[in-house]
């Protein structure tokens, strides 16, 4: 079924005008640069302050969120492994427990920090 659906969907696709968008229409509506993200660099001093404020709390919430999902697998495994063993068990269920709650906590803490953020760049606007 995946098969026969992709099959049709890829020759919608080469057909000509299909969807109301050929090559030409695609490069000048879509494609470009403006639209890129890399020319928006802000120029002054409060902008870049907001970027490198954004690149760092993105940084720590990816590593973070990253490191409480491979808790999550670790503790995946180590239930696993445990084979019935009852102390193992509850050790893996403790890990997946924290790990659970950090995520919580990292989203939460990102919700309040980009919104403290937001509400002190429209104040000083």
């Amino acid at each position: 079924m995946k098969k026969v659906f992709f099959t049709i969907l890829g020759t919608l696709l080469l057909i000509p005008d299909t969807f109301g968008i050929t090559i030409d229409t695609f490069q000048e509506e879509v494609y470009r640069p403006e639209n890129l993200p890399i020319g928006t660099t802000s120029t002054s001093a409060e902008g870049k302050i907001n970027e490198i404020i954004n690149f760092a709390i993105d940084l720590i919430l990816y590593t973070a969120g990253g490191v409480a999902v491979v808790m999550l697998i670790v503790s995946a495994i180590v239930l696993i492994a445990s084979l019935g063993n009852q102390e193992r068990k509850e050790r893996a269920i403790k890990i997946a427990k924290f790990a659970i709650i950090g995520l919580f906590v990292i989203i939460l803490a990102y919700a309040v920090v980009t919104n403290i953020i937001d509400i002190i760049f429209r104040a000083t606007t």
